[in-house]
Order: structure tokens, then sequence, then C-alpha cells
């Protein structure tokens, strides 16, 4: 019997959310491979399933908004907070200019529980910017998380920030699942390990 994870990991591949090739990643650096989620909120099915399996894991957090970060992370954690009952907030990459000039839209009061949400994690960057951003206006950061762990250091960035960090897939499931279901060749899944190793940031996640 198929898991629902393998299920879910085979139909990103088949919608081309999970891209294999040559890619420049936003840090610079180039990639095998390319996680492409925006692709994912075309599809109900998918993105009901997406959603739902983050709120399971979310589930043991006490947590009282959501926070999306501008762009990506912004309908995954409009759709989360609705799944859990939740407000939402999100964190601009910049400050506004006008209006009211502020980093962080929607109504976030000081000692709220929030929970982080960004599609994709590599190095955990925006995360952590997202992290300080919320902690700056006196939110209380409790958990981080990402749909897609790319294992290249970026949880365990988070993690020394002081906030609990999660995905609901790593990416060596998601080509360990792929190849088994012969969608890839052996071939490409081991270059990926090795380019994953020669590329992490750090091995202990």
């Amino acid at each position: 019997m198929v898991m629902m994870n393998d299920e879910l990991i085979i139909d990103l591949y088949r919608i081309g959310a999970i891209k294999f090739g040559r890619f420049k990643l936003t840090s610079g650096i180039e990639s095998p491979f390319y996680v492409d989620l925006r692709l994912a909120i075309t599809y109900p099915d998918i993105y009901k399933r997406l959603i739902k399996s983050m709120a399971n894991l979310l589930s043991s957090f006490n947590i009282d908004v959501i926070a999306g970060i501008e762009t990506a992370g912004i309908p995954w954690a409009s759709m989360l907070a609705y799944e859990l009952g939740k407000g939402i907030i999100y964190v601009r990459k910049e400050a506004k200019e006008h209006g009211t000039t502020r980093l962080i839209e929607g109504d976030l009061r000081r000692g709220m529980r929030v929970a982080v949400i960004d599609d994709v994690v590599t190095t955990g960057g925006s995360i952590i910017r997202a992290v300080r951003a919320i902690r700056d206006y006196g939110g209380n950061v409790v958990v981080a998380a990402a749909f897609i762990d790319r294992e290249q250091g970026g949880l365990d960035a988070i993690r020394r920030e002081g906030v609990n960090a999660v995905a609901l897939l790593r990416i060596t499931e998601v080509i360990n699942v792929l190849a088994k279901n012969g969608l890839i060749s052996d071939e490409l899944r081991n270059s990926i390990i090795n380019y994953l190793v020669s590329t992490r940031v750090n091995t202990g996640n």
C-alpha cells in the first residue's frame, strides 16, 4: 500500500512542483532540484492535503496566531489559519514606505504565541528574519514550520534562535519516494544526496 506522504510526493512531482535540472537559488548557489510549491495552490486536492497534514503536525503546539512570510508563505498561512481556527498576520520583506509603515500586517499583540509558516526552508534566513521581526513587535514565536525542508541547515539555524522548527517533508524523503516509484533514476537520487552532503550547513539535522 502506498503511504499518504508517498502519494502526496508523487502528486507534487506530477504537477511540476518538484523539478530536476540546474537552478540558481536566491542564495546564489546552484541546485540540481527546485521546489515550487506555488504551483500546488492551483490544485485544490493537493492544497487541502498539505494544509491538513501541516495542521496535524502543529496540533501539539499552543498557538494564538499564524504568521505567513511575504509572499510565498501567505497562501499557506491563510489556509492553515482557517483550518486551525486561528487568526493570521504576515511579515513583509521590508516595511512599507507609506501608510502605517509596518513590517507586520495584522493585529499582533504582545505575548501572542505565533507559528511562522513558509513553503520551503533552505538556509532558514527568511524565517529567522520573520522571527526577529515578530519578537520586536512583542510576539512569542513558539514554532516555525515549512512544508518542505531542503536539508541544507535551515532548521538547525532556526533552532539556534531558540525556536522549535519542523517540516512536513524532507527532501531526502521526497527523492527516495520518487526513486522507489521509478520516477527518477537511482543515479539522479545519489547525485542529489551527494549535493546535499556537500552543501549542508549543519549535518546535525
